[in-house]
């Protein structure tokens, strides 16, 4: 890839020109010498990772530069004369790349995607090349601390076109395809088999633990399809959430009450139910979004623990995505559980707008209502006088870009000391659960869910 968008120089005709000869090479090693490196300056960013999700319908790419990049994205169509697929670029400026990265690209092969591959494209560009087999709907967006560049492809074009960057991307006559292929060519991993049907009986135990990152329920295998539900525990690992008065952790409550939630729904062969963890891990926010569109769930419930700097808040709410909210004491919970400073929340405005509307935004805030005035009741009836702050709306990225009815809940305020003190008694921990579960039971029984795959 190096040097690819430079001249070459016509050997033969310097060799029947000696003087020209001269002139030329002497201009030539001038032009190197005033030229900028062809390698980003020691410090600057680089593309330090590519990870990838993936089913036959959805993909999300996640190219990850660590600090932020200017970086513009867009789509040439199939050349059959070349022997070239559709192909999806983005182009990162003044960044470096990984030596690994670049001799071996990430191979796919599920029938949506081929591979994506990086080289460098000239003296000041990284260029990342997604190879599709057929032409998709895709969006490309960034997310900050630590910057990463989000692509989603859908297969089935529910998701619409969207060909924005910070740099108000030009289409681009350079062709992608002139990326260099890996040094090292890579083994395509197995192509993920369609969603089995649901079991006619249902399981003996609860789901089994297939890592401490991911707990799903045995394969399905019934006629009727069963409602897939990720539970998504906030936080973990490196990440604890917020603190208590007397130190109690956010991610460790909100494992406990997923544990619960998915021991009390899969007590029905009507539910086939997931968690994004199961142990004390960190998984970026991008990722756990990831997980609930690649097994094509129906619902994303992601459970969180309020905290102000008002020791007297108190009570439940429960959020949908939205651009904005409706105070600042919102923006600030959303900034808080983005891991972001509240200014950095402007940058994913124009992508909500875009991506969550329709019957998926209804269904949601139908959800929403229903989960927060459950939990409340059955929290009630242990606590007495239990407060209800509401529906809510904000710009939280764990939300952005879900394919299912997705809902954020915040599970009381645990920087009031009250709060926090229920919190750590498992009976409060079974009524949040509990209002959680009738609420998916409800919404699963009555088949008005936006079906991910609809």
């Amino acid at each position: 890839m190096e040097g690819e968008a430079g001249e070459r120089v016509d050997l033969t005709l310097l060799r029947r020109h000696p003087v020209a000869s001269i002139l030329v090479l002497l201009c030539a090693a001038g032009f190197l010498l005033a030229s900028p490196p062809l390698f980003a300056a020691p410090g600057a960013p680089r593309v330090s990772d590519i990870r990838a999700w993936t089913n036959e319908i959805y993909t999300r790419v996640a190219i990850d530069t660590g600090d932020e990049v200017s970086w513009k994205a867009n789509l040439l169509a199939a050349d059959p004369a070349r022997g070239l697929p559709p192909r999806i670029f983005i182009d990162i400026r003044g960044a470096g790349i990984r030596d690994e990265i670049r001799r071996k690209p990430v191979e796919v092969r599920n029938g949506l995607l081929r591979q994506v591959r990086a080289g460098r494209f000239d003296r000041d560009t990284v260029r990342v090349v997604i190879d599709l087999e057929r032409e998709s709907s895709y969006r490309v967006f960034a997310l900050p601390s630590p910057f990463r560049i989000i692509v989603d492809i859908d297969g089935e074009g529910e998701v619409p076109v969207l060909r924005m960057s910070p740099d108000a991307a030009v289409p681009s006559s350079e062709d992608p395809a002139t990326l260099p292929p890996a040094i090292a060519p890579s083994v395509a991993p197995p192509t993920t088999s369609a969603e089995p049907a649901a079991p006619s009986a249902p399981p003996a135990v609860p789901p089994s633990v297939e890592s401490s990152r991911v707990a799903a329920a045995p394969p399905p295998t019934a006629r009727k399809p069963r409602v897939r539900v990720m539970i998504d525990p906030g936080h973990g690992g490196k990440d604890p959430g917020a603190i208590g008065p007397t130190g109690l952790k956010e991610k460790d409550v909100v494992l406990a009450i997923g544990r619960r939630i998915r021991e009390k729904l899969s007590r029905s062969v009507e539910f086939d139910v997931r968690m994004t963890r199961d142990g004390d891990v960190f998984i970026p926010l991008e990722e756990r979004t990831a997980m609930a569109n690649k097994g094509g769930v129906d619902i994303f419930v992601s459970l969180h623990i309020n905290a102000s700097r008002n020791r007297k808040a108190e009570g439940f709410s429960t959020y949908v995505l939205s651009r904005g909210a409706s105070n600042r004491e919102d923006l600030e919970l959303a900034a808080r559980e983005n891991g972001v400073p509240l200014r950095e929340l402007q940058g994913v405005k124009f992508i909500i707008d875009d991506m969550f509307t329709g019957a998926r935004k209804n269904e949601s805030l139908r959800l929403a209502k229903t989960v927060n005035d459950a939990i409340v009741r059955h929290v009630s009836t242990r606590y007495p006088g239990v407060q209800s702050i509401g529906l809510k709306q904000a710009p939280f990225y764990v939300l952005v870009g879900a394919r299912m009815t997705a809902v954020l809940v915040e599970a009381s305020f645990i920087s009031n000391a009250r709060e926090e003190a229920r919190l750590r008694d498992p009976s409060c921990l079974d009524g949040i659960a509990d209002g959680v579960v009738e609420a998916i039971r409800y919404y699963g029984q009555n088949g008005i869910l936006a079906h991910s795959g609809s």
